[in-house]
């Protein structure tokens, strides 16, 4: 049995722009003495995962559900009070992102971290005080620095300091939010073997938040691939980062510079889908270069690239001559034109449609195109959320389903 099971988790937040859909049905299992890291694009919805998971939520909560086990006990049960007494930092605890601004300039470090002692065990200020320095101690910090403030510290002794507090109470599970992002080179190197030691010595479990494939490549057993509130891939470090199945995967791993290869880093176009209005289908078909039929294009999409793309290739041959286009429902698309005729204007706008699948991906979506009596009718697929395929190893992707049937995976 895993120690910790997340299954179809979400995490909706209010705003004036309308429901963000910050983490919609993530699920993934975390076995014991082993860590997965979390890894996305920043607002991929990594650190409301790990928010949802600690019940830390704020006031504009749109939606929050889902199942979360910790050795089998569904914790989504507990009231407010038994999770903060019986839970939060006793079975599971959190690095914070950015150690200067999780500890307190005004109150030394010692008591800081000594803190949770006194609030959750009811332990005596001189206890909590001993244990806090064995606590320091063992992340390689000086007892002598119990009596510091924040600002006399290095940045890889505040984030040492910030360990301590995650591990004084002795959780099983422990969050770490780009524990290393504020830190150079060398000290960054310093904490992750650290983490690595304490997950060795004291059997902890790991879920590791970052977009630092390298550092998830070193730390993480298992990883999951986020994207727009979704985990897009999930399954063995070695494996998803050796032959990624989801596209999305792909791109981020060609991202990363390569020291023994000539080839420059390739970015990703376009920018993450707005959640407040998340696409259709696949979240990621709209950056994605195999993107097909049924990845989920709707027809305000289609109308959009097609606008733009009559604003670069109006009058080159073979695109079509319209003089106007508009969305029709989710899936039709009405064009019209004043110098041919419907049916000119619909053979025309075929041909282009199949010449250019390759160069233009969002025109793969096109169904049918069909004269009208003014108009011509371009009618698309409909489109769907891909599932997560496969077992121990799984993508959301129909390009993966589909070369499961064929005992094969895309590159």
């Amino acid at each position: 049995m895993p120690i910790l099971s997340v299954r179809d988790l979400f995490l909706h937040y209010r705003t004036r722009k309308g429901v963000v859909r910050a983490v919609d049905g993530v699920s993934f299992n975390l076995e014991h003495g082993q860590s997965i890291a979390l890894v996305g694009e920043s607002g991929s919805g990594k650190t409301s995962t790990a928010s949802a998971i600690l019940r830390m939520l704020p006031r504009n909560v749109a939606k929050y559900e889902g199942v979360v086990e910790v050795d089998g006990k569904n914790l989504m049960e507990l009231e407010n009070e038994e999770f903060r007494t019986q839970v939060r930092w006793r079975l599971i605890s959190m690095v914070f992102q950015g150690a200067m601004n999780a500890l307190s300039p005004m109150i030394r470090v010692g008591y800081q971290v000594a803190e949770p002692l006194m609030i959750h065990m009811d332990a005596a200020k001189d206890e909590a005080l001993a244990k806090a320095e064995a606590a320091m101690e063992s992340v390689g910090l000086p007892r002598y620095t119990v009596n510091r403030f924040p600002h006399e510290l290095s940045g890889g002794m505040k984030q040492r300091v910030v360990i301590a507090m995650a591990l004084v109470m002795r959780p099983s599970i422990v969050i770490l939010d780009e524990p290393t992002s504020a830190l150079d080179v060398m000290t960054q190197a310093n904490i992750m073997n650290l983490l690595k030691q304490l997950k060795e010595d004291e059997g902890l479990s790991y879920i590791f938040i970052t977009h630092d494939l390298g550092l998830a490549s070193d730390l993480a057993d298992h990883v999951a691939i986020m994207y727009a509130g979704e985990i897009d891939e999930i399954g063995p470090a070695d494996h998803v980062f050796v032959h990624p199945k989801h596209p999305y995967t792909g791109r981020l791993l060609a991202s990363v510079p390569r020291l023994r290869s000539e080839d420059a880093p390739e970015f990703i176009p376009g920018a993450p889908p707005d959640l407040t209005r998340p696409p259709p289908g696949c979240r990621f078909h709209l950056r994605c270069p195999v993107a097909f039929e049924k990845c989920g294009w709707v027809a305000e999409e289609f109308v959009d690239r097609l606008r733009l793309l009559q604003m670069t290739a109006q009058g080159k041959e073979g695109f079509p001559r319209f003089n106007e286009v508009e969305a029709r429902g989710t899936q039709m698309v009405v064009l019209r034109t004043d110098s041919d005729s419907p049916e000119t204007l619909a053979a025309s706008f075929a041909e282009f449609v199949k010449s250019g699948r390759e160069t233009n991906p969002f025109l793969k979506s096109v169904r049918s195109v069909d004269a009208k009596t003014k108009a011509v009718a371009v009618t698309l697929h409909e489109g769907a959320p891909p599932p997560l395929i496969g077992e121990e190893w799984r993508a959301a992707c129909w390009l993966v389903q589909e070369a499961t049937a064929h005992d094969t995976i895309p590159a």
